[in-house]
C-alpha cells in the first residue's frame, strides 16, 4: 500500500488538490507534507532551491522574447522583477489552485515562497524538466504567454574559443552564432551573460541541495555568492581560454565572459545542456540529484 492510500480524506483532498497544480504526481510523502504544511527546514531548503530554477526559468523565456538589436536589459529585469517577486509570486499561489494551509494562518509572503518550493520539490522528485514544467505552469506561461516569442538568432559568427571552451565544458554547440554572440560583447552578450548567471546559480542551488542535507538556506546563500563570485569565474575563464586581450584588465568583462558562455550554451541545447556547463564550470563531474524521469 503506497503512502496516498494512508491518508485521511482531508489530507487526501490536499494531496489530489496539489496533484492538480502542480501538474505533477509528487512520488515523496516528504515532499508533499512540505508543501502542505510549508514551514520548517525542508520547505526552506525547498524554496531555495526552487527559487533559482524560477529565476533560470524566467530569464530564458524572455531571452526568447526579445529581439537581440535592443540595446536595452531593462524589459528583461522589468518582467523577471514583476514575475518573481514576492507580491507577484503571493498573487500567483492565490490564483493557481494550491490547497488552503490548514496548520497555521499562513501569510501571502508564505504562500509566495511556496510557490517557489512547490517548483523546488518538483525537482527534488522528479528532475529538472519536471520542475521546469512547473515553473512554467505557474509563472512562466501565465505571465508571459502574451509575449511573441522571436525566432531569429543573434547576427553573429562563430568564436573559436567559446567553442572549445563550451567542448571541454561537455557541450558541442550546433548553432556557432551564440558562441559569437557570447564573445562579441554589446547587448546579445549582456543578455546571454543575465541568463548564465541564473543558470550558474540554479546548478550550484541544486549541488548544495544534495551535498550537506543540514544546511540552512541562509548558509547555502553565503555558499553560494562565493562560488559564483567575479573571482572565482575569473579563474575558470583563464583555465578554459576565454580570456582576450581586451579584457585583461577587466574582472567584470571576464566574469561575464563565463556567463556568457553557460547562456549560450543553454540557448544551443536548452535547460539541461546549460547546466551540464554550468556543473562543469563550477568543478562538478556529475548533475547532482534526481535522474530527470522525462528522459
Amino acid at each position: 500500500m503506497g503512502w496516498r492510500e494512508l491518508l485521511d480524506d482531508d489530507a487526501a483532498h490536499d494531496v489530489d488538490q496539489l496533484d492538480r497544480a502542480l501538474g505533477l504526481r509528487l512520488t515523496s510523502r516528504d515532499y508533499a507534507d512540505a508543501l502542505l504544511d510549508p514551514r520548517g527546514p525542508l520547505f526552506q531548503r525547498l524554496e531555495y532551491v526552487g527559487d533559482a530554477i524560477l529565476d533560470m526559468a524566467v530569464v530564458r523565456a524572455l531571452v526568447l522574447r526579445e529581439p537581440w538589436d535592443e540595446p536595452s536589459l531593462a524589459m528583461v529585469n522589468g518582467e523577471q522583477q514583476a514575475l518573481v517577486s514576492d507580491r507577484a509570486l503571493s498573487r500567483v499561489a492565490s490564483r493557481r489552485d494550491l490547497p488552503h494551509v490548514r496548520s497555521f494562518a499562513a501569510s501571502a509572503h508564505r504562500l509566495g515562497d511556496r510557490i517557489e518550493a512547490s517548483i523546488g520539490a518538483a525537482w527534488a522528485d522528479s528532475g529538472v524538466t519536471a520542475a521546469h514544467d512547473v515553473a512554467a505552469r505557474l509563472v512562466v506561461q501565465p505571465g508571459l504567454g502574451h509575449l511573441p516569442l522571436i525566432g531569429a538568432l543573434p547576427p553573429c559568427d562563430g568564436d573559436d574559443r567559446y567553442e572549445a571552451a563550451a567542448l571541454v565544458c561537455g557541450h558541442d554547440i550546433r548553432e556557432p552564432a551564440w558562441c559569437g554572440a557570447a564573445a562579441a560583447g554589446g547587448a546579445p552578450r549582456r543578455r546571454l551573460a543575465v541568463l548564465g548567471n541564473a543558470v550558474l546559480e540554479a546548478a550550484l542551488s541544486m549541488a548544495q541541495y544534495v551535498d550537506d542535507p543540514l544546511a540552512t538556506e541562509a548558509a547555502m546563500s553565503v555558499e553560494r555568492r562565493t562560488a559564483t563570485s567575479n573571482a572565482v569565474l575569473v579563474g575558470r575563464a583563464f583555465d578554459l581560454g576565454l580570456v582576450g586581450s581586451a579584457d585583461a584588465a577587466d574582472d567584470r568583462a571576464i566574469a561575464d565572459g563565463v556567463q556568457a558562455l553557460v547562456g549560450a550554451v543553454t540557448m544551443d541545447g536548452g535547460l539541461a545542456a546549460g547546466l551540464g556547463v554550468a556543473w562543469s564550470v563550477l568543478g562538478r563531474t556529475s548533475a547532482p540529484g534526481p535522474v530527470d524521469r522525462s528522459v
